[in-house]
């Protein structure tokens, strides 16, 4: 639900603007209950509780405006329950596509959910304490750093095709050099809808120590089931010209089926391996399953559990671990 918080009609001939401009208020908040237990080489110490309960609210509040000449433009700011600012940004749309700029998800981002159910579906995912130290993915897309400046681009959907583009500078001091950069083509056959996602990012000094990532995957839907499947491979460059320091082989699938109107089950199954290096050989699977309920419009629930293993390659490690996860959160929008 949206609740129009400020609406007049702006008609301003040096800008052609003849259409209705609006401050909308929306937002939700939902409070979640989550239990979490570590074993093996991150095992839980005698006593520690492991659950609690967490709240997540925002508010968002955007306004658009559409131009006699064809262009639509506005913006958004998302506070947080904390009162910070979460999300900002404007956007420009009309027939040469789509441009963004503002500190919020990237174009990327947006375009990639349909081949990256690791971060597009669960509540939360899971990952190991070791495992995370291990720089192992929890899923396969690119990088993307929602809290940092960026400017991107989104091309219309040509026969199908559709490009996009994301920049974002990470600032102005010596160690600031890590900025991003990223890409992605789909094609939606009908069918199904295939796409490739490339993006670096620069090391934080100019030593080349840069990390790329690639992605590439599907989505589509079989006998009701929504099917997406990503492939990701994350390589570090050595320092100056050495040889790289790591590659990562991650590959997520995700199952979603909605049972009647207002109830729905996933899954999301992810595989991360080091293939190079120190850490060759180590490896992290999890496991995510959900159940989604919709309670009436605009309250809804979700009840989910994971699950996820680190194996340390090194003989008779005992750095190898574990983590199990249950999440229960009620939400209410508005």
């Amino acid at each position: 639900m949206r609740k129009i918080l400020l609406a007049t009609t702006a008609l301003v001939a040096a800008g052609g603007v003849s259409a209705a401009s609006a401050i909308d208020i929306s937002g939700s908040y939902g409070v979640e209950y989550y239990s979490e237990s570590n074993t093996g080489g991150s095992a839980d110490a005698a006593d520690v509780s492991g659950d609690d309960f967490y709240d997540d609210g925002l508010i968002s509040f955007s306004g658009e405006t559409t131009a006699d000449n064809g262009l639509t433009y506005g913006g958004k700011m998302t506070l947080n329950h904390a009162g910070n600012i979460e999300d900002q940004g404007l956007y420009i749309s009309g027939d040469f596509g789509y441009f963004m700029a503002g500190a919020t998800d990237g174009v990327v981002d947006g375009m990639d959910n349909f081949m990256t159910p690791g971060s597009a579906i669960p509540e939360n995912g899971a990952t190991t304490t070791n495992g995370a130290a291990a720089n192992l993915m929890t899923n396969t897309m690119i990088a993307d750093n929602p809290g940092t400046e960026k400017i991107g681009y989104r091309s219309r959907e040509i026969s199908g095709f559709q490009v996009g583009a994301t920049y974002e500078d990470a600032g102005t001091d010596a160690t600031s050099n890590n900025d991003v950069t990223g890409y992605i083509v789909t094609y939606d056959a009908g069918f199904a809808k295939v796409g490739y996602a490339n993006g670096t990012t620069n090391s934080t000094t100019s030593n080349g120590a840069n990390t790329g990532r690639s992605q590439y995957g599907l989505g589509t839907t079989l006998g009701g089931i929504t099917i997406s499947a990503g492939f990701g491979t994350q390589k570090t460059a050595g320092a100056n010209g050495a040889a790289d320091t790591s590659k990562i082989d991650t590959r997520d699938v995700g199952l979603q089926y909605s049972i009647d109107d207002s109830t729905g089950i996933y899954g999301v199954f992810t595989t991360s391996e080091e293939k190079i290096g120190s850490n060759a050989g180590d490896k992290m699977t999890s496991q995510t399953f959900g159940l989604t309920y919709t309670i009436a419009p605009g309250l809804s629930t979700i009840l989910e559990t994971a699950s996820a293993d680190y194996t340390d390659a090194t003989a008779g490690s005992a750095n190898s671990d574990g983590l199990n996860q249950t999440t229960a959160k009620i939400k209410v929008s508005f």
